[in-house]
C-alpha cells in the first residue's frame, strides 16, 4: 500500500528542563480488609494435624464443611472418659446406697438406745421406800449408764451423717470433674470440624514455614488460621519493600496497582502504612523487607480478584528538576552514551 505518514512532531522528543519522575516498583499481594479467618481452635493438644480441606478456590455457603482434623487422639480419650463415667455413676449409687444404710443403723441405734433410756428412767424414779438401797443404787447407775450410751449413739449419729455427706459430696466432685472432661472432650471432637460461618470463596492461607499453601497431612498450631473467607469488596495490597530501600517511600504517596491477571486493569492507590522494622521475606531467610499497605481508591467492575493474586505496584516518587531527553535520541551502543543534537552533532551524556 502507500507509505506511512510521518509522525507528527512532539515536544515530548525533545531535550528539555522539568521534573523527573520516578517509579519505584514493588510486587506485591491482594489480602482482604474484612471477612472470615477460620484458624486452628483451641484444644488440650497444642497441635494437630489436617485431615482434609476446601479446595483453594472453591464457593462456599454457610455452614459447609471447610476444616477437619485428626481425632483419633480424642477419640480414644473418649472411650476412656465414657467408661469412667459410668464407673464413676456405678460408684455414685453405691455410696449413696452405703451411705444411707450407715445413717439407717445409726438411727436405729439411737432409737434402741433411746428406748433403753426411757425405760431406765421408768426404772430410777421408782421411791427408793419401795425396795433396797441396793437395787435404787443400781437403777440410777443403770439410768447413767443408758444417758451415756443414747448420748454416744447420738454423737456417732451425727459423725456417720458428716462422713456420709462428706463421701457423697467428695464423690459428686469427682463424678461432676469426669462429666466435665467428658464434656470438654466431646466438644474438642465438635471443633475439630469447623464450618464456614459466611458465604464466600475459601482461600487456603500460606504455611509460615515451608512457603506454600496448607495441604492434607500438615501439622498446625493452636491459633493458626488455615482458611480464609474473604470480602471480595474490601480489598487493598499488601507489598515488600527491600531493606536496603529503607527511606525512598512515605505514606501517602500514590500508586498504580496492576493485576498479573488482568494487566490492563490499573487501579489507582495510595500507600496507608509501612511497617517499621523489616522482617524475613521467609522463613530462615537473610533477606529482610518492610512491609507497604497500598488502599485502592478505584473498583474493579465484574474482575474477579481474589486475595493471594500477585499485583505489580507502581508507586511515583517525587523527583528534582533535571534535564530530560527521549530515550530515542540516545545512542547507548557507545561508552559513554551519545545523543543526537538538533544541528545533527553528537554529544556524550552523563546519566544521572
Amino acid at each position: 500500500g502507500s507509505p506511512a505518514p510521518l509522525p507528527e512532531p512532539s515536544a515530548d522528543l525533545r531535550v528539555h528542563r522539568g521534573r523527573l519522575a520516578r517509579r519505584h516498583l514493588l510486587t506485591g499481594t491482594f489480602e482482604a480488609v474484612e471477612g472470615a479467618r477460620i484458624q486452628v481452635p483451641k484444644t488440650r493438644e497444642h497441635r494437630l494435624q489436617i485431615q482434609w480441606i476446601a479446595d483453594d478456590g472453591s464457593t462456599l455457603t454457610t455452614g459447609d464443611r471447610v476444616l477437619e482434623f485428626d481425632a483419633s487422639s480424642f477419640t480414644s480419650d473418649l472411650d476412656r472418659q465414657r467408661t469412667a463415667l459410668q464407673s464413676s455413676q456405678r460408684s455414685r449409687l453405691q455410696i449413696r446406697a452405703q451411705g444411707e444404710a450407715r445413717l439407717k443403723d445409726g438411727e436405729a441405734a439411737v432409737e434402741r438406745t433411746r428406748i433403753a433410756l426411757e425405760k431406765a428412767r421408768l426404772d430410777a424414779s421408782v421411791p427408793e421406800s419401795l425396795h433396797s438401797r441396793y437395787d435404787h443404787r443400781n437403777a440410777q447407775l443403770a439410768l447413767a449408764r443408758a444417758r451415756a450410751e443414747h448420748d454416744k449413739a447420738v454423737a456417732d449419729l451425727q459423725a456417720t451423717t458428716i462422713s456420709v455427706e462428706s463421701d457423697i459430696r467428695v464423690n459428686e466432685e469427682t463424678h461432676q470433674r469426669i462429666v466435665r472432661e467428658l464434656k470438654v472432650a466431646e466438644e474438642s471432637v465438635a471443633e475439630l470440624t469447623l464450618s464456614a460461618p459466611r458465604d464466600g470463596i475459601a482461600v487456603v492461607e500460606r504455611h509460615p514455614w515451608e512457603d506454600r499453601k496448607f495441604q492434607v497431612g500438615d501439622t498446625v498450631f493452636t491459633g493458626w488460621p488455615v482458611v480464609g473467607i474473604p470480602d471480595l469488596e474490601s480489598l487493598r495490597v499488601r507489598a515488600s519493600l527491600s531493606d536496603v530501600d529503607d527511606g525512598r517511600l512515605e505514606v501517602g504517596m500514590p500508586a498504580v496497582c496492576t493485576p498479573d491477571i488482568e494487566p490492563d486493569l490499573q487501579l489507582p492507590g495510595r500507600v496507608s502504612a509501612i511497617t517499621s522494622i523489616a522482617r524475613e521475606q521467609r522463613y530462615a531467610s537473610e533477606r529482610r523487607a518492610f512491609d507497604v499497605v497500598i488502599n485502592l481508591e478505584g473498583t474493579w467492575g465484574d474482575t474477579l480478584l481474589v486475595p493471594g493474586m500477585s499485583v505489580r505496584v507502581e508507586i511515583e516518587v517525587p523527583g528534582q528538576e533535571a534535564l530530560l531527553a527521549p530515550r530515542a535520541a540516545i545512542d547507548f551502543s557507545c561508552v559513554p552514551p551519545r545523543i543526537l543534537r538538533h544541528d545533527g552533532t553528537l554529544a556524550e551524556v552523563g546519566l544521572g
